[in-house]
């Protein structure tokens, strides 16, 4: 993340991104929270006291922290000021910063990262990666969500979104290769989002489906 390159894209963000989908398949909150409520699924009766959204952009999964983790001090971090900008409205007790230096010291019990690897270079995802390792609290746990480029509905979004002009997709191999790398430790991992609106009423299968690659995307939980 060496640019504030999404700083064009601060205001119009949430705009741009419902334009890139197609109608039927557009849930914007529903894919906006779907990644905090299986994080919070997944910490089960853990309740972190301090979390980071690692590249939280224009602060889209900030209001869902807050929903699901109300006692939580939340942080976010960003290379883009004008993303931290809006996303300082959507929940103003949160805590951001652009300056990775500013937590020197500060651990956190969960750390999320929802579909910010694609955008950071792949020579410098690791090293990224092991920054939020050495930012975990003994005990504590990262989420990283990405998409699924298997899935053919989600490389034709990905294709036609202007903010992914730059981006590399990475697959789920790739992944757990870089966490390993970067000091984690796999506690789980698995696809997600197989059913689209007109499917809705078939999303409490997916939870024994996350083996099968045919996700929209995936996730990579780990210590």
């Amino acid at each position: 993340m060496t640019k504030p390159e999404f700083d064009q894209y601060a205001e119009g963000y949430d705009r741009v991104l419902g334009e890139s989908i197609p109608e039927g398949l557009n849930e914007d909150s529903y894919f906006a929270e779907y990644k905090v409520a299986l994080m919070a699924a997944r910490l089960g009766e853990k309740r972190p006291a301090r979390i980071l959204d690692f590249g939280c952009g224009a602060g889209r999964s900030l209001p869902y922290l807050e929903k699901h983790f109300p006692e939580a001090e939340l942080w976010g971090y960003d290379v883009s000021p004008a993303s931290l900008k809006v996303a300082s409205g959507r929940v103003p007790r949160a805590k951001l910063f652009s300056d990775w230096s500013a937590i020197t010291g500060i651990h956190f019990d969960a750390i999320i990262a929802a579909n910010v690897f694609h955008h950071i270079p792949p020579e410098q995802r690791q090293s990224a990666l092991a920054q939020c390792h050495d930012a975990l609290a003994v005990g504590g746990q990262m989420f990283l969500f990405e998409h699924n480029p298997y899935n053919p509905a989600t490389r034709w979004i990905f294709e036609r979104c202007p903010f992914d002009a730059d981006a590399e997709m990475l697959n789920l191999k790739t992944a757990l290769a870089l966490t390993a790398q970067a000091g984690f430790s796999t506690e789980q991992h698995g696809y997600t989002l197989f059913f689209p609106r007109p499917l809705a009423f078939l999303r409490g299968l997916e939870p024994w489906l996350i083996r099968l690659p045919l996700g929209a995307q995936y996730y990579v939980q780990m210590a």
